[in-house]
Formats: structure tokens, sequence, C-alpha cells
């Protein structure tokens, strides 16, 4: 294993130039202020109007359902619910799939257990009862739901796998609203400890510019904790356009997806997975020129990692880990 005490970085935001320097890879993109398009797309990059002018949106994909859970494949750009009965959400097509599962008690119709960001595509689980969601709740909270992720990352990364061991808080900045960050940086705000474990799937390109397809296991679950650790290595998700500074804007869509999600309970256990919507048929612009590993394999390692035992991982000798953590005076104190 690997071990980097402290990852070369620096980043100049807005108005300058946005530089990643690191072991791991090193590229720069003009920064520039500018407005999200924030469109409809459809699977094949091809806009779709917005709701309002009578155009149908692909309904709800539905990945299990039981008495206990309406699980579904939630799509990208999408909110989960909302106030506004015109906006377009997860809970609106539920509601229209499923009126005989909507609970009045609930303000929303449905109890989300947890959520995924409005960019974010996947798994997404509704509890049917109150039972159901406080056994779900319960393993949310405890850490002991198993969730992976697919991406396409911007850049070549070199190595096998990269584990992420660096703490992220709140950014105390009015301009970027929401935005977390590092906690070497100098606005974050109460940092906590997070890991998240990368595997390399795939190397290629996506359009002209090199990039990386990738596994992702979030070991803890912070908000945003995959698009901020992706950044901090110097490899922004494809179409990530917060973490790229407003400029990542071409693609039709951020490239990350809940794949994969676990969970055992006393009443039900749930093992969901989804189909890859990162494959070359469904992404015109990602053309793979080198397979790393299958994506099972990448799974076989991934599952061995969580948090309170990441220093006594058995197999490290069968492939290169590099581990990047911020210096202990920059750690959790900061």
């Amino acid at each position: 294993m690997l071990f980097i005490s402290k990852l070369s970085y620096f980043c100049y935001f807005p108005s300058s130039v946005k530089h990643f320097k690191s072991p791991l890879v090193a590229f720069q993109c003009t920064s520039a202020r500018l407005e999200h398009p924030n469109p409809w797309y459809s699977r094949r990059g091809k806009m779709m109007p917005k709701q309002g002018d009578g155009v149908q949106r692909p309904g709800l994909q539905v990945v299990h359902k039981s008495p206990n859970f309406l699980c579904v494949d939630k799509m990208y750009d999408l909110k989960i619910n909302s106030d506004d009965p015109t906006d377009m959400t997860v809970e609106h097509q539920a509601r229209a799939m499923f009126p005989e599962l909507v609970d009045p008690k609930c303000s929303h119709g449905f109890r989300f257990v947890h959520r995924l960001d409005y960019a974010t595509s996947g798994i997404l689980c509704l509890g049917l009862t109150k039972n159901a969601a406080k056994h779900l709740s319960k393993l949310f909270h405890n850490k002991q739901v198993i969730k992976y992720y697919l991406a396409l990352v911007r850049g070549h990364i070199v190595d096998e796998a990269v584990l992420i061991d660096v703490p992220i808080g709140r950014l105390d900045d009015a301009e970027w609203a929401g935005r977390m960050c590092a906690a070497d940086h100098d606005k974050c705000d109460v940092p906590r400890p997070t890991a998240t474990l990368l595997v390399c799937l795939e190397r290629g390109m996506y359009g002209d510019k090199p990039a990386t397809k990738v596994l992702l296991k979030p070991i803890t679950g912070r908000q945003h904790q995959l698009r901020v650790h992706c950044d901090y290595i110097g490899h922004t998700i494809v179409g990530d356009y917060t973490y790229s500074l407003r400029q990542d804007k071409t693609p039709h869509r951020m490239m990350l997806h809940s794949h994969r999600l676990v969970a055992d309970m006393k009443i039900e256990n749930l093992d969901l997975r989804t189909s890859d919507p990162f494959t070359t048929d469904l992404i015109d612009e990602w053309k793979p020129s080198e397979i790393c590993r299958s994506y099972e394999e990448a799974e076989s390692i991934a599952k061995g990692f969580e948090m309170g035992n990441m220093d006594s991982i058995s197999g490290m000798d069968k492939f290169r880990l590099v581990r990047i953590k911020l210096s202990e005076s920059q750690g959790e104190e900061r």
C-alpha cells in the first residue's frame, strides 16, 4: 500500500484558472462564471422540453416493490420531492404510477428514507410503512447500508485503486450555497471524517479528453462526498457543474449513478442493482480504450473496506492501492 500523507493540490477559484496537481494527474481548465442551462435530456443526450409543454416524461423505473419498500431507478436531473406542483419529481411519478400507495399522513405522500442529489441517478428507496422506513433509516444511520456507484471522471487515473480518507465539511461561502469542501479549505466549516474507495474499471476518452470509468464505494455517508473526493484528487466527475467551478456544462448530465444497494434487515433483505448507464451504446461520447478490470472484480476489492478497518484489509498485495490523507496538522482539528 502506498501512503500519501498530503495530496499536492492547489486550486484558483473563478476568474482565474483552475489547476490540479497530484501524483495521480495534472490538468487545468479555464474558469469563468457561467449559468447552468439545466435542460432535460434523454439518455441519448437529446434535449427534452420542460414540463408543461405537453410532452410526457419517461415513467418511473421500478427496481423492487414489496409490502415494505418501493425502490426505483431515479433519473438524473430530477428532484425527489417539491412543494411546487409543477415540478417533475420522483414523488409525482410515484403518485401517478402507484396512487394506492400514497400515504396522506406523509407530507409528500411517501417516506423517502434517503436522498440522491438532483443530478445523480440510481437506486432510491421509499418506505411504504412507518416500520419499514424506521428499519432502513436505522441502517443508514449506523452506516450498515452498502452502496456502490458508477462514475465517469475527468483524466486518466493511473493507480488501480485510491482510498480517499479526507474529512469534508460545508463550504462557508455565500456564492456557493450548499457546496461542500475538504478540510484543508480555509472556509471549511466543521469537517467530519469521510472516506471513499475508488476502483478503476476502464480508461478512455470522453469526447476529445481523457476520462476514467470507476467504481465508487462511500465508506461514510456525507453530503456530496463522492463529488468532493473525486474533485479533491483532481478527477472531477464528468458533467459536475458545481465542483468543476461551473465549467463542465457540455455533457448532457453528471456522470454519477447509484448502481447497487445492499441492506440486511429483519423485515426484509434488500440487494438491488440497476443497469449500467455509462456504456458506449448509451453514452456516445464515451470511448473506452483500456479495460482495467470487470465490475465484479472491482466490487470484490471494495467489499472489505469499512470505516475502522481500513488499515488492515486483506489482499492488499494483489493490487496497488494509493491512500490519500490530510496531514495530521490539517485533519479533523482544522
